[in-house]
């Protein structure tokens, strides 16, 4: 797993080869069509399907694998978090999805990985100034995807609309309280 901040700021990070390719193969494999969902808590008008994680799926293998890189997590980006464990939400994003620019309230730490290669790059999330200019474009590549400590001026979303035929699948991780070392 390789972590870089994307600038002096040091509170967002490119996140890339975050998960192995036996694992990244077999999601390539999976029809989430078929999975049971959920609206996502708060998004009820969004082209999204908040998947439900079997604990035998594929899915619960991504999550379980999550939780062994957790100290690497918080030693590479300078903190120690108080629980040890995470949990992922796993997003399906189908067309006409887009999401508008915004802040994520209360959330201490959130990590967003591209699972399906489904999209093109343009389809990843852009976080902007609080002058509406662009501070980091990540692009939808599988097994890449953005590392945030929230705050008050991390404002972002994802402006291209997915077409037909194009799929977003993503892990969302949050991380629970955090003090810096």
């Amino acid at each position: 797993m390789i972590i870089t901040p994307v600038d002096e700021q040091n509170n967002l990070f490119l996140v890339e080869d975050v998960y192995p390719q036996d694992l990244i193969d077999k999601i390539q494999q999976e029809n989430f069509w078929e999975y049971e969902w959920q609206l996502q808590e708060g998004q009820p008008d969004w082209a999204r399907r908040k998947l439900v994680i079997k604990p035998w799926g594929i899915l619960a293998q991504v999550d379980t694998y999550l939780n062994t890189l957790h100290s690497h997590i918080a030693k590479t980006i300078g903190v120690k978090f108080k629980y040890e464990g995470v949990d992922s939400a796993f997003w399906l994003d189908y067309p006409p999805y887009t999401c508008k620019t915004h802040l994520d309230g209360d959330l201490p730490i959130a990590m967003q990985i591209y699972l399906l290669d489904k999209a093109g790059p343009e389809h990843g999330t852009v976080f902007y100034n609080k002058d509406e200019t662009v501070r980091y474009a990540f692009p939808y590549k599988v097994n890449t995807g953005y590392l945030m400590l929230n705050g008050p001026n991390q404002y972002h979303g994802a402006p291209s609309t997915l077409q037909p035929g194009e799929l977003r699948l993503s892990s969302y991780t949050y991380f629970g309280p955090f003090e810096h070392k």
